[in-house]
């Protein structure tokens, strides 16, 4: 019996290839940047990279609608949790799980226990995870039934969801049971409850995810992703216009959007919106940085128009310090004539002269060598010329121009980078006291505001605490105004994350926002 049932199934087999039918895999080729694996436990990324593998495994409690960084409180949408409540203070929040939510390779279903040790976890020191921060506001956690758990807070936090529940840097729910069992081999053959479920690893060549026939969301379209590690770009580049790849991150430059544009005529170029916050902070304990007078006329003296001529599409909009498709973002309609500093060098030198600088100033800084650093800040440089402020530059790698601004030796210091897309997160991040470089507290506060200039800081914490929404959106606007007022901060642009898609490949929704990973449980191959 059993070697007729062999034939039988080689006949099948056989049959089926001839036809090109049931056994045709459908396998969808992503370039990774990195040159190998760092891990892909959620709880220890620290790549891009890891994360887009992460992604496709794992799922958090809610997220934003799909392709968005919306994080409106009443646009989440569910993941793992199918309800929630929370209390009219904001420091209870009790999500109710989906039953029957099963882990990958057998390790029974998803429940608060899960949930509570994936928070735990992180919020452990030993652990060497690099997402603890997300979770300080948490005081406790509370498992009240199977399918049921609490988190109370420690302070009244009504963006709570942005900060740590939400898909990305560690907010995803692993299985206790398979970290407990598979110790540091989790981190290269993990085990989730997302759309596709973890198969091979190769090293220094690609990750490959199988379909989870059992996702509570329903099976995805595609059979395998292979993630392949290309960390050479212009390599990457010839495998997307031979059609080896189907979907790769860009170089965000003009000419390489150009060149696919030319080699690839057929391919989708997305650019997802904000991407990283580019803006120049002022060091106030630089005299004449510290006279607002000087801050403004720089602000004047920058013509913000000329980077999208530049950068084509590869630039957005920033007119204060917080994108405007932030929750919680100052909309530029809303900003008074006199606090948007369109271009006017002339009112720049009235402004030079009212501070003593009739002649202009010299002034040293710092900058990378990276192409988008350096780029900004030559274009600053040229227009601070016209109106009599020398910016003399000096060129660093940068690594150590980062270290450099760490330790306080910037001057007008360029920033380049994504964060969590609320305002507070913006302002803490870079413009409360707190954050300041040189404290214990230290983020990327490189302007000292807060301890000199002026200070939001009240203003923040009144808003991350107010239940009520129209006057938590009050606060937030008055401190994004005075931020304005106080000019601690230049906004230049947002440089939008560019990835390329084969022509045929539809992932099932529209990508608008993100930070540069893209969901794959929906992608499909299409043909006319």
């Amino acid at each position: 019996m059993k070697h007729w049932g062999k034939r039988l199934i080689l006949a099948a087999v056989a049959a089926a290839a001839l036809s090109g039918t049931a056994l045709a895999q459908e396998v969808m080729n992503i370039r990774l940047g990195a040159r190998d694996i760092g891990s892909i436990d959620p709880a220890l990324t620290k790549t891009g990279d890891d994360e887009t593998v992460v992604l496709q495994v794992f799922n958090s409690l809610v997220a934003p609608p799909r392709g968005t960084l919306d994080m409106d409180i009443g646009d989440l949408q569910p993941q793992l949790a199918e309800s929630w409540e929370i209390s009219d203070d904001n420091t209870i929040w009790t999500f109710h799980l989906r039953p029957g939510v099963k882990w990958q390779k057998g390790y029974g279903e998803v429940s608060a226990e899960d949930v509570k040790f994936s928070y735990e976890r992180q919020m452990d020191p030993a652990l060497g995870g690099v997402h603890g921060a997300s979770f300080k506001d948490i005081a406790s956690i509370e498992v009240v039934d199977p399918l049921t758990v609490r988190f109370t807070l420690k302070n009244p936090n009504a963006f709570f969801h942005a900060s740590a529940l939400t898909p990305g840097f560690g907010r995803f729910i692993v299985p206790q049971k398979a970290v407990e069992e598979l110790g540091e081999q989790f981190g290269f053959a993990p085990v989730g409850s997302g759309p596709f479920e973890f198969a091979e690893y190769r090293p220094q060549d690609r990750v490959i995810l199988k379909a989870n026939e059992d996702y509570f969301l329903g099976r995805p379209p595609m059979d395998e992703l292979h993630l392949r590690y290309i960390p050479d770009n212009n390599a990457a580049t010839i495998a997307f216009i031979a059609g080896e790849l189907d979907s790769s991150g860009g170089e965000r430059t003009p000419e390489w959007v150009a060149q696919i544009q030319q080699q690839a005529p057929g391919a989708q170029i997305i650019t997802m919106l904000p991407g990283s916050l580019q803006f120049l902070h002022f060091n106030m304990k630089v005299p004449p940085l510290d006279n607002v007078k000087v801050r403004q006329a720089i602000a004047y003296a920058v013509d913000r128009n000329v980077w999208e001529g530049a950068f084509g599409i590869l630039h957005g909009d920033l007119t204060a310090i917080v994108p405007e498709s932030f929750y919680g973002a100052l909309q530029t309609a809303d900003i008074p004539e006199d606090l948007r500093y369109d271009y006017n060098p002339e009112r720049a030198k009235e402004l030079l002269a009212e501070a003593g600088f009739p002649d202009g100033f010299a002034i040293d800084a710092i900058i990378s060598e990276r192409d988008d650093y350096l780029t900004n800040m030559l274009m600053v440089q040229d227009m601070l010329r016209q109106v009599g402020i020398e910016v003399k530059l000096q060129v660093q790698d940068h690594a150590s121009y980062h270290a450099n601004i760490r330790e306080d030796k910037g001057t007008i210091v360029e920033l380049s980078t994504a964060i969590a897309p609320t305002a507070p997160a913006v302002i803490n991040e870079f413009l409360s006291e707190a954050a300041a470089v040189g404290k214990p507290s230290a983020l990327r506060n490189f302007s000292h505001y807060g301890e000199l200039g002026g200070n939001v800081d009240a203003l923040v914490s009144q808003a991350v605490g107010e239940p009520d929404t129209a006057k938590q959106m009050e606060l937030l606007t008055e401190a994004q105004l005075q931020i304005l007022r106080d000019v601690p901060v230049l906004p230049l642009q947002t440089a939008p994350l560019l990835s390329v898609l084969q022509g045929n490949i539809d992932l099932g929704y529209e990508p608008i926002s993100g930070f540069g990973q893209h969901e794959f449980a929906t992608a499909r191959r299409v043909t006319e």
